[in-house]
């Protein structure tokens, strides 16, 4: 918990200018972050809207360090699993694991795409999103220029195996570099 709360991640994965750059907010957007660990991500994501921001992630240690460390007034924790997204009654609010259909605008995902092997609930998450929803992955790249930080290239993604794997459900609508050693690509639920 103390690697995935340090700092020096906004130097080698995604900064927070690139964080409110590519999640290009309104400001009042309700957000799922999948894989939210133990919300250093989460926190930097909380002011950018006045919406809700789910923090869903699959281990209950990561949520219970997260909700000792203080949470911001606008997050709600959801224990669940981002590869079998699991969903409440059309119109109940998002509660425990179980997210509402159409009850976030904006879903994003950093450096956790490996973690699952790119087995995104990619149905589920198109259901959670509201028309015209976006999702943002941010994982490590695949390239040799990136490979002194992070996990080992052979568990890494390119950017159009990602993009292959969302194509029934979104539409790629930019790819950028983040950091010295990921990528951000953002999607459209069609």
């Amino acid at each position: 918990m103390q690697r995935l709360n340090d700092v020096a991640r906004l130097d080698s994965q995604v900064s927070e200018a690139d964080l409110a750059h590519l999640l290009a907010l309104r400001g009042t957007e309700d957000i799922l972050d999948l894989g939210s660990g133990t919300g250093f991500y989460t926190d930097r994501i909380s002011p950018l809207t006045t919406g809700t921001v789910y923090a869903l992630e699959l281990l209950s240690e990561m949520n219970e360090h997260y909700r000792e460390r203080g949470l911001p007034g606008n997050v709600q924790l959801l224990q669940g699993d981002m590869t079998a997204l699991q969903f409440s009654a059309a119109g109940a609010e998002p509660s425990a694991g179980a997210l509402a259909p159409c009850s976030v605008d904006v879903a994003i995902t950093i450096a956790t795409w490996h973690e699952i092997g790119g087995r995104l609930d990619v149905p589920g998450l198109a259901k959670a999103l509201r028309p015209g929803g976006r999702l943002i992955v941010f994982d490590w790249r695949k390239d040799p220029t990136s490979w002194d930080n992070g996990p080992p290239e052979d568990v890494r993604y390119s950017t159009d195996e990602v993009s292959a794997t969302l194509a029934s459900h979104f539409t790629m609508t930019k790819v950028e570099n983040a950091g010295t050693s990921m990528f951000a690509l953002t999607a459209r639920r069609t």
